[in-house]
């Protein structure tokens, strides 16, 4: 009996891992996830220095830059001022102005091209031939030349126009858009919405081909019709997709500068008469045509700042869920 029991420790004893083989295979273990961590650093590093380089220094060295003045011809002599700079923005009537410029464009923008992204999206997806061509014809002048579409924008907005002809038929006056005070806002509205809506019916299409067809047989018993269907089916499913052309339409509207620059041909920024002289045109201004870069870099700052406050109360207002 005292056999047979010893006899099944040793058996025991055996099967069981010694402390040194435990410790051997959490070395190799610990081994091997180096080295997959090293390959996947080793291949991630080159972009991840590339988008450090040129995104992540430049938002840190614009900050510092905000809190300096910089010499206009020596760029390394700097002197610490302080919040000299942003108290000087709060002061500066050229910097508010371009600042409700820009708010105004915000506001003009981007529920004109979220609605109607929506409704051209919801229509194309209801035309059962030829949907992908639309869809590309669309998307093309999102990828067409910025300078390209407003040069011909403002060929049809002219004084005599095909547009501008149109347009007197609502009581608009016949003059040439981009050279009226009052119009040019309007027409860079036009043209930037022309140009980005068929990103934004892109995003759109997606979220719709992904409502189940069971959700509208629904609601089409239920006795819905098609507005009905648009209203409570289609717009709540699409929901996260709203936040997300909202979000990014905020951020693209706030940074509008090439529209701008082509109407005011390169020599007189914001023209005319500071109607599209946006808060990039500013910085633009201040920091590469007047060489107060510490002056630009703190209109940029506060930029960045109402871009993210933007950002965070538009999710805290249209919620990703439905």
């Amino acid at each position: 009996m005292k056999l047979e029991s010893l006899d099944h420790e040793v058996r025991t004893a055996r099967g069981r891992p010694r402390p040194v083989h435990r410790r051997a295979r959490r070395v190799a273990h610990l081994l091997r996830l180096t080295r997959e961590w090293l390959a996947a650093y080793s291949l991630v590093g080159p972009a991840l220095a590339l988008l450090g380089f040129w995104f992540i220094y430049p938002i840190i060295d614009s900050v510092v830059l905000s809190f300096q003045s910089v010499d206009e011809f020596h760029f390394g002599q700097r002197s610490f001022i302080g919040l000299h700079n942003f108290n000087q923005l709060l002061h500066d009537p050229a910097f508010s102005h371009s600042l409700g410029i820009t708010l105004f464009f915000v506001v003009l923008v981007v529920p004109a091209q979220t609605l109607l992204a929506i409704v051209i999206a919801s229509v194309m997806q209801s035309v059962g031939l030829g949907r992908s061509a639309f869809r590309t014809a669309f998307f093309v002048p999102y990828m067409t030349s910025t300078v390209a579409v407003t040069t011909v924008f403002m060929k049809l907005f002219v004084a005599g126009g095909p547009l501008a002809n149109f347009a007197a038929y609502f009581h608009v006056p016949d003059t040439t858009w981009y050279a009226s005070v009052q119009l040019a806002l309007p027409f860079l509205v036009i043209v930037y919405v022309y140009m980005y809506i068929g990103l934004y019916v892109v995003v759109f299409s997606s979220g719709l081909e992904q409502i189940p067809t069971s959700l509208y047989e629904a609601a089409e018993v239920d006795g819905a019709g098609p507005l009905q269907r648009f209203r409570y089916v289609t717009v709540p499913s699409l929901r996260p997709f709203v936040t997300f052309v909202v979000v990014a339409g905020l951020i693209q509207a706030v940074q509008i500068f090439d529209q701008a620059y082509v109407v005011a041909g390169g020599q007189i920024l914001g023209s005319p008469a500071g109607a599209t002289s946006t808060l990039v045109i500013f910085i633009y201004q201040q920091a590469f045509r007047l060489n107060d870069l510490g002056y630009g870099s703190a209109a940029g700052v506060v930029l960045l700042v109402i871009v993210f406050l933007g950002t965070v109360v538009t999710r805290r207002l249209l919620p990703d869920r439905s």
